[in-house]
């Protein structure tokens, strides 16, 4: 580890962080390219997506090696719970993607700028209308709006809008997304609770079973669940809007649940 000298500069402090994120960006990718490796022999051998007994070896690994630098073992785990999460979602998508994704990705496959476009119309339930408009319900949503969340020119918009209403499979998935009316920013104004899970596996099902489970022992009733769909979001949670603010038992609960990696109350 290379340590800094009293003496220097914040620019050469900063410079030097900026060379580190660098290394752990590089490092990270190359990680995730080998978990892609990983899911191919899995399909090749017919093996099971998650070995829990592999990941909970790598996580103790990191543990003993940030007490070992002087660093908080809990930090450690975290950040690879995150990196082992995301890598298993893109091994889940790669041997058990929804065949509407496979179709969607194979349409844009050439053409990202415009994948990103389709991303952001789902996840915001904007539906394409006549002519390749962009609607949310009855209104019309400008291209440059939706072309400044995307990241890309309003042409990109509009050329994406023709293409998936052209589409025999994803015009009629496009042409009826509806907005979501979505408590979580107003729910203390209401007097409702707010928790957001993030799972161990978003691809194993039964996690809102075992989270349903928790809230109804307790006598709390559910307003308003949100699922992020793990092929669109890198990091999706559920977030669960209760009738009333959790209260410390209830929590703890939820989070010795073996599906869950972690809990936010708000």
């Amino acid at each position: 580890m290379t340590a800094s000298g009293p003496g220097k500069k914040l620019e050469e402090l900063r410079a030097e962080i900026d060379r580190i994120d660098h290394q752990l960006v590089m490092l990270l990718a190359r990680r995730m390219a080998l978990a892609g490796e990983i899911a191919r022999v899995k399909e090749r051998e017919g093996r099971p997506l998650r070995d829990e007994g592999r990941e909970e070896e790598v996580v103790e690994r990191a543990r003993r090696l940030a007490r070992e630098q002087g660093l908080d073992p809990e930090v450690a785990e975290t950040v690879m719970r995150v990196i082992i999460s995301r890598a298993t979602q893109k091994q889940a998508e790669r041997l058990g993607r929804a065949e509407w994704w496979n179709h969607l990705n194979r349409v844009f496959r050439d053409y990202p700028a415009q994948l990103r476009v389709a991303k952001v119309l789902f996840t915001h339930g904007l539906r394409v209308g006549k002519g390749g408009k962009v609607m949310c319900r009855n209104l019309r949503v400008p291209s440059m709006q939706v072309a400044r969340e995307a990241g890309v020119d309003r042409r990109t918009v509009e050329t994406t809008a023709l293409t998936l209403l052209g589409d025999e499979k994803l015009g009629p998935l496009f042409s009826n997304l509806e907005p979501l009316p979505y408590l979580k920013s107003v729910a203390h104004q209401l007097g409702l609770g707010v928790v957001e899970i993030t799972a161990e596996d978003p691809t194993k099902p039964g996690i809102l079973h075992e989270v349903a489970e928790v809230l109804s022992r307790s006598r709390v009733s559910v307003r308003q669940v949100a699922a992020d769909d793990p092929h669109l979001v890198p990091l999706p949670k559920l977030t669960v809007v209760t009738d009333r603010p959790l209260k410390g038992k209830i929590i703890e609960e939820l989070r010795a649940l073996p599906s869950v990696q972690s809990v936010i109350v708000y």
